[in-house]
């Protein structure tokens, strides 16, 4: 039987076209994930597996507006599943007729969700992102 292993390659092919941002593989001695940024699939070592009773941290809107997930001038969102965010750095933008206003992370954190839209009106509060806050970090 082969290593598992052996076929991160492969499976890495797989994630970048499915057009999935994560794929985590647990095992009894062992965690795998591959994390699929847009440009390149990578292995992360090391890490904490998800937990499903971790607290997370939904982030609102700071002002109504319309939401976008990339900066006007860009192609590629800024904060996808999956991404690791530190504290104060921008999830997204919210545009209110020539302003564009940043949404910064609260503390940092993982990304496991977007709930919004590029290009959705959103109200104050409105829920955008989901958090899960990296243990020990407030940065």
């Amino acid at each position: 039987m082969s290593n598992p292993l052996d076929h991160v390659d492969q499976l890495g092919a797989w994630l970048k076209g499915a057009d999935l941002a994560l794929l985590e593989l647990r095992g009894p001695g062992a965690n795998l994930r591959l994390v699929n940024d847009g440009a390149s699939v990578r292995a992360v070592e090391g890490e904490e597996p998800l937990s499903v009773d971790a607290p997370t941290i939904t982030v609102g809107a700071p002002s109504p507006g319309l939401f976008l997930d990339r900066h006007p001038l860009h192609d590629r969102t800024i904060a996808a599943v999956a991404a690791d965010v530190r504290a104060g750095e921008p999830l997204g933008f919210l545009q209110i007729g020539p302003l564009l206003m940043a949404v910064p992370a609260p503390r940092a954190g993982l990304v496991t969700d977007v709930l919004a839209a590029h290009g959705t009106i959103v109200g104050y509060g409105a829920p955008l992102f989901v958090l899960q806050p990296i243990e020990g970090q407030t940065s």
